[in-house]
C-alpha cells in the first residue's frame, strides 16, 4: 500500500495538517494503515469533525505521530498509537538484529 492510498482511504482523517511524510519507511506503512483503520472504527461519525493527523513522520528512528482528537476519544486512541509506535520499534529491532 502507498502512502497515497492510505491518505484517499481515510480521508476524513488528513483534511487538515499534513499527509504521511516521505521519510516513513515503506515497511512501516501497513502499521499507518492499521492504525488509520483503527481510529476509523471507534471514531463515531459525529466526532469524526473532531480528529485529524497533524504530523505522521519518522523521528530518531521510530514512528511519531501528532494529532488532534476529541477529548472522550483521546485515551483510546492514545492507546491506538502507543501500540503502532511500539509495533515499529519491534520491527526496527528485529531488522537490526538481522544484520
Amino acid at each position: 500500500m502507498e502512502k497515497s492510498e492510505i491518505e484517499s482511504r481515510y480521508a476524513w482523517q488528513f483534511r487538515d495538517g499534513r499527509g504521511i511524510d516521505n521519510c516513513v519507511p515503506q515497511e512501516w506503512l501497513p502499521v499507518v494503515e492499521n492504525l488509520c483503520q483503527a481510529i476509523d472504527k471507534i471514531t463515531p461519525q459525529m466526532e469524526r469533525l473532531g480528529f485529524y493527523w497533524r504530523d505522521i513522520k519518522e523521528k530518531r528512528g521510530g514512528l511519531a505521530v501528532d494529532y488532534v482528537a476529541p477529548t472522550a476519544l483521546d485515551d483510546a486512541i492514545e492507546n491506538l498509537v502507543d501500540a503502532a509506535t511500539t509495533e515499529v520499534a519491534r520491527m526496527a529491532e528485529r531488522g537490526a538484529s538481522s544484520v
